[in-house]
């Protein structure tokens, strides 16, 4: 085999197998580059326009533990503001959902920026789209940090049975949160 293909072999591994080590800034906002964090170790990586995704531990029912990074940009037509998309997050459903809660938003720091957090009990249905579904409970928990332009969400949610023992993985990614704008 080639040098070149050998590389281009390490490369397509490289970009689908998830991150073995945690690093001070290998995850990035690819639209941009509005930010730097850690990918967390054994976590899958998604890159995305306006942030990234990390990919965890899945529950009995295949329900992963996400957190995902992203910037919004000013003039955003959902959600302009931190205030604004905190407001969108809390929503009540339209429809009254058993174990859905919505939870209060608190004054928090990131990165060392005043900045928005709320934690919401949801849950999703597996498989979804199916006639027959499983309700799984997933909490969700959010901050909005403030940027020169825009701001930053920070999302963690993970089933139920997984937020309290990966919470710890979210802390780490907050503690290396680093916002350049």
């Amino acid at each position: 085999m080639t040098k070149f293909r050998i590389a281009a072999l390490a490369a397509l591994v490289g970009a689908v197998v998830p991150s073995a080590a945690a690093g001070p800034a290998p995850a990035k906002s690819a639209q941009n580059a509005s930010f730097d964090c850690a990918s967390p170790a054994g976590w899958g990586l998604q890159r995305r326009a306006d942030g990234v995704v990390f990919e965890g531990a899945r529950d009995e029912h295949g329900v992963a533990a996400l957190i995902i990074i992203r910037y919004v940009g000013p003039g955003n037509k959902l959600y302009g503001t931190p205030d604004a998309y905190m407001r969108r997050v809390t929503a009540k459903p339209d429809v009254a959902l058993p174990g859905w809660k919505t939870g209060v938003v608190e004054a928090a720091v990131v990165a060392g920026r005043p900045s928005k957090r709320v934690v919401n009990d949801v849950a999703d249905y597996v498989p979804p789209h199916a006639l027959d579904t499983k309700r799984v409970p997933v909490r969700e928990e959010y901050f909005a940090v403030p940027a020169s332009r825009g701001f930053y969400v920070l999302e963690y949610r993970a089933p139920s049975a997984l937020f309290a023992p990966q919470r710890e993985v979210f802390a780490r990614v907050l503690e290396s949160f680093k916002p350049k704008l």
